[in-house]
């Protein structure tokens, strides 16, 4: 009886060790772990969702204006099939907590980053166009509010870094899948003029990818880079994406004047409202980790 005890304890122990040990080598986490959980999701957290796919897989994404989400590129891709996903089989869920959220709506169109493909080898030139917008078929806006975009540059990046400005990281991380987990000490460390995109120390991992990185300018939350990747030999490093080569694309296709401002919420979900969607929620997808 005892030799069973013991043995069972020893059983429980290794797994914990296994376990512990797993977090401490998740890809991602820069030293210690700094990520703290959002509970309560009220702007600007509730204009953040989870991006579920009815395949299996979920990322990150932020609401940027009324019908339009910002995302990585990769997040839309079917690894398995090697197809693009069709963008209604896309369900993006702002403010999703333990299987409630804000609000809830379907893609309708996909704008791929121009030079992005999902088939060439991963590195630093792909990551780069890693980005993609999704176009909504509903207006969540009203419920969830948006962020504003800032035109990120080298030359904007230095003016920030002057500033002492503070950044801040938020996703759905591949451990921590259904709440949102923000790190408050985030570090942009290098800007690549070439390729417009940063290095960063935020701890982000898989699940993260689309996440924003933002800061609060007069209050409001201004969008500044996107995380698409980290770094898989060396010290790891998390990759973002500027807002430079976005801002441009919106521009270029008259989609600038809706994305151009933040947007507080006007009707907010109540808790009740949160109660209902949460019972609802069991006919969308069950996501696995991307």
């Amino acid at each position: 009886m005892r030799m069973g005890f013991l043995f069972a304890l020893l059983i429980l122990l290794i797994a914990q060790n296994v376990q512990a040990a797993d977090k401490i080598h998740l890809r991602g986490i820069k030293g210690h772990d700094d990520r703290v959980l959002i509970e309560k999701y009220q702007y600007p957290w509730s204009a953040i969702g989870r991006l579920n796919s009815e395949v299996g897989g979920f990322c990150s994404a932020t609401l940027i204006a009324p019908k339009l989400i910002l995302t990585a590129a990769h997040c839309l891709w079917n690894k398995k099939r090697k197809v693009w996903f069709k963008p209604h089989t896309l369900h993006f869920l702002p403010g999703y907590r333990r299987g409630s959220y804000n609000a809830h709506a379907k893609g309708k169109k996909f704008h791929i980053a121009p030079g992005y493909s999902p088939k060439k080898i991963n590195n630093l030139p792909k990551s780069a166009n890693d980005w993609a917008l999704v176009e909504l078929a509903t207006d969540i806006s009203p419920v969830v509010g948006t962020f504003a975009l800032a035109q990120t540059s080298l030359q904007a990046y230095n003016r920030l870094k002057q500033r002492n400005i503070h950044y801040v990281q938020a996703g759905y991380s591949q451990d921590k899948a259904h709440i949102l987990s923000i790190d408050k000490k985030c570090q942009l460390q290098k800007y690549d003029p070439a390729l417009d995109v940063v290095f960063h120390n935020c701890d982000a991992v898989n699940g993260d990818s689309g996440s924003p990185i933002f800061y609060l300018e007069n209050g409001v939350p201004t969008l500044a880079y996107i995380h698409v990747a980290t770094t898989r030999t060396g010290e790891s490093q998390g990759v973002a994406v500027s807002l430079k080569r976005i801002v441009d694309y919106l521009k270029k296709n008259g989609m600038w004047t809706q994305a151009q401002g933040a947007s507080k919420p006007s009707a907010p979900k109540s808790s009740n409202e949160r109660k209902q969607n949460k019972s609802q929620s069991s006919a969308l997808p069950s996501p696995l980790w991307r």
